[in-house]
C-alpha cells in the first residue's frame, strides 16, 4: 500500500495530521492505515516508517493501541521507547503494579539499563528480595547500575538501613524512588 509513495509526502502528512485534532472517525481510519502491515514507501526505510507510527502512538497517548500493536509485533525497531512509555505512564500515575505488568512486553533481545532497573524494582515490590538482589548483581557487573538506583535498593532490600536524601529527576524511575525512600518528601520543582 504504501511502497509507491513517495517518503517525503509520507512525512508531510504526519507532520499535518500532528498538528490537527481528527475526528473519532479520522483518528479510525488513520489508525487503521498506519498499522497495516505495508512495506515503507519509496525513499524510507523500515526503521524510519516504524519510528513514525511508533510517535504518533506516544504522542496521541494511544495506550491501548499501543499494547495490542505490542502483543501482535514480537520484533520491531525502537520497541523498548514504546514499553518504556508504558512503564512510565505508570509511574506517572503511580501505578507501579500496572506498569511492572507492562515489563511482560520486554523479551531477551531488549537490553535496556533502564528497564532492567524497574524490573528490579518490580521484583522488590512483588517482595521477591532474592531474585531482585541477584537481578541488581548482574546489572553491577554489566555496568549498568548506578550509585544512586544500587543507594536506593539497597535501603528498599534492607541491606543498609539509610539511604542518600538527594532528589534524583532525571528520569521518572530516579524521581519516584527518590518519593518512596525520602522520609519527609518535598520536592519543589527547578523549571
Amino acid at each position: 500500500m504504501w511502497s509507491q509513495t513517495d517518503a517525503e509526502k509520507v512525512r508531510s502528512s504526519f507532520k499535518r495530521i500532528n498538528k490537527i485534532k481528527l475526528s473519532n472517525t479520522a483518528s479510525q481510519l488513520f489508525e487503521n492505515t498506519i498499522l497495516s502491515i505495508a512495506h515503507p514507501p519509496k525513499g524510507m526505510d523500515d526503521k524510519e516508517f516504524i519510528d513514525l507510527k511508533i510517535n504518533w502512538l506516544i504522542e496521541n497517548k494511544k495506550i491501548d493501541l499501543i499494547e495490542e500493536f505490542l502483543k501482535y509485533n514480537n520484533t520491531f525497531p525502537n520497541k523498548k521507547k514504546l514499553i518504556q512509555y508504558l512503564v512510565d505512564s505508570n509511574i506517572a500515575k503511580a501505578n507501579i503494579k500496572k506498569g511492572c505488568e507492562k515489563t511482560s512486553f520486554l523479551d531477551k533481545n531488549i537490553k535496556d539499563s533502564y528497564l532492567d532497573k524497574f524490573k528490579i524494582y518490580c521484583l522488590v515490590f512483588n517482595n521477591k528480595n532474592n531474585e531482585a538482589q541477584l537481578q541488581l548483581d548482574i546489572l553491577r557487573e554489566e555496568n549498568q547500575s548506578d550509585d544512586f538506583f544500587d543507594d536506593k535498593i539497597n535501603f528498599l532490600l534492607g541491606v543498609t538501613n539509610k539511604t542518600s536524601n538527594k532528589i534524583n529527576e532525571k528520569n521518572l524511575l530516579n524521581f519516584y524512588l527518590s518519593s518512596i525512600t525520602i522520609k519527609n518528601f518535598d520536592y519543589k520543582p527547578t523549571i
